[in-house]
């Protein structure tokens, strides 16, 4: 099958959501991006205006490549696409580095990569993105609705403001485009694993029923289908239930916690205890 043609299949089977289908298409599309020239810009293929609208049409290619890779779970093809990617964003025929980027396909995909990055727990890495984003003239960092996103949960996270977190993922007019509800449910058991760490850090017992609150999870759950919860999810095993509390199994060798990060966090988790059902 032709370049031409193959191009528009994979362009209606993503319209179509038949992300299986693109996931299908990508292996072959690239072969022919291959004979064509077309898979890495370069000088010899951005020289006219022709050239550069064919580039283009790879660089969308590729977009629909990484975002078809996500969601289908197949996070390999995502890092790879996204890798593919890099050298289209910072070229400065593609893309004039000079002016502003906002609110771009382009700046979706990055910002779709740092949540994959936090949902993974890979916050080096994170950082790593971020210097790059911020040390290239392309970005609106602050008003660009994909990349201020996981910004602010990486920022938040880092601080302990979890239930700034919770807010944000939880409300769905704060996620600014589908593909980014993909990440919800991971992040939301990151964030109950960072709040879990503290609460076993600040205190020496709790009762059931108010980690539940803390940690987001419904009242209904049994006691027993709790502490499987948190084996399961959270990979928790140090943690004793008796009668209705949870007593932690404290290593004495841990560091200690700063006094003013403990009463900051009892007083947050006072406040969710009463607003959180």
């Amino acid at each position: 099958m032709s370049l031409q043609k193959l191009t528009a299949e994979i362009y209606s089977s993503f319209d179509k959501e038949d992300y299986q289908k693109c996931q299908q298409l990508l292996p072959p599309i690239k072969l022919e991006l291959i004979k064509h020239n077309l898979l890495v810009p370069l000088d010899s293929n951005t020289q006219t205006k022709d050239q550069i609208n064919d580039i283009k049409i790879a660089q969308r290619i590729l977009e629909i490549g990484a975002l078809s890779s996500l969601l289908s779970n197949n996070y390999n093809g995502f890092e790879n696409s996204f890798a593919q990617l890099r050298p289209f964003y910072s070229n400065g025929k593609i893309h004039n580095i000079e002016k502003l980027h906002l609110n771009t396909d382009s700046t979706k995909i990055i910002s779709l990569y740092l949540l994959y990055l936090l949902s993974q727990g890979l916050i080096s890495k994170f950082h790593i993105e971020l210097e790059l984003i911020y040390n290239s003239k392309q970005y609106d960092v602050e008003n660009d609705k994909y990349l201020n996103l996981p910004i602010t949960l990486e920022s938040n996270l880092m601080e302990g403001n979890y239930i700034k977190i919770w807010n944000l993922l939880k409300e769905e007019k704060n996620l600014p485009c589908k593909e980014f509800n993909h990440f919800i449910d991971t992040l939301i058991n990151a964030l109950r694993f960072e709040i879990a760490k503290s609460i076993e850090k600040t205190y020496d017992s709790i009762p059931v029923s108010n980690c539940k609150n803390l940690l987001y999870l419904p009242q209904e759950l049994s006691d027993a289908q709790f502490e499987e919860t948190l084996k399961n999810s959270l990979d928790l095993q140090n943690w004793k239930f008796d009668n209705g509390i949870i007593i932690f199994n404290h290593i004495e060798n841990d560091t200690q916690i700063d006094n003013e990060t403990i009463i900051k966090n009892v007083l947050g988790y006072a406040e969710q205890v009463e607003s959180i059902v």
